[in-house]
């Protein structure tokens, strides 16, 4: 029997150490508990204190993982993928010879809350809105100006943790598609490999499952 402090209080994560240039940040090496949560919403918060192109940012990482996408996902999303039933996503990744592989999230409160939220945030008034989670001027993020500005991002997450003496972990978008998959998964979800768009239900397993504590109900 499992009691007391001895108790998880929730699902458990694991990230296989890499070195994360996306950020600017050296992972350590090795397996390390992984709880996003708390880290990707104090990135929002953080975000939003700062607004502008750092709160585009914060709500591109919420964005990716309620709908478990890939980073060039969620950067190239725009505002013809958003539908009265949810968001429309392409795949970007497909096997030789392979079709397209299309699907749409459905939305849910907190998705809808985030996207609105993004397209509300203002932009060059010279400029397009149609990437939603596009620069200040309406274009599609360049890999070192994400990079930039999600560093800054990451920097001032790890100040506003220092201040309130709570340890933070920096992370980037690559993160939240497998904590998204690793939360679906430990709430019984039925359509993880809908939501991933992939064919091959062991990929899933072996790559984006990272809990380390399995919850199951006894055979009677």
């Amino acid at each position: 029997m499992i009691c007391g402090s001895d108790r998880p209080s929730g699902p458990v994560y694991e990230r296989r150490g890499v070195r994360d240039y996306s950020i600017g940040y050296k992972q350590p090496s090795g397996e390390w508990a992984f709880r996003l949560s708390y880290e990707l919403n104090l990135a929002v918060d953080v975000g939003r204190k700062l607004g502008g192109s750092r709160l585009i940012v914060a709500l591109a990482l919420k964005t990716a993982y309620l709908c478990v996408r890939r980073s060039v996902e969620v950067r190239a999303l725009t505002r013809d993928q958003i539908k009265p039933e949810g968001i429309f996503w392409t795949a970007a990744k497909r096997q030789m010879r392979q079709a397209q592989q299309q699907g749409l999230i459905e939305w849910s409160d907190e998705l809808q809350a985030v996207i609105k939220e993004a397209l509300a945030i203002p932009r060059s008034k010279l400029a397009g809105s149609w990437y939603v989670f596009g620069n200040l001027q309406g274009q599609k993020y360049t890999k070192g100006g994400w990079r930039k500005t999600l560093s800054e991002l990451m920097k001032k997450c790890v100040e506003q943790a220092a201040t309130d003496t709570i340890a933070f972990q920096p992370f980037s978008l690559q993160d939240c598609r497998p904590k998204g998959v690793s939360d679906k998964l430990a709430q019984g979800h039925l359509d993880v490999m809908d939501a991933t768009l992939h064919r091959c239900e062991r990929t899933v397993r072996q790559v984006y499952d990272r809990r380390t504590v399995r919850v199951a109900k006894p055979a009677r």
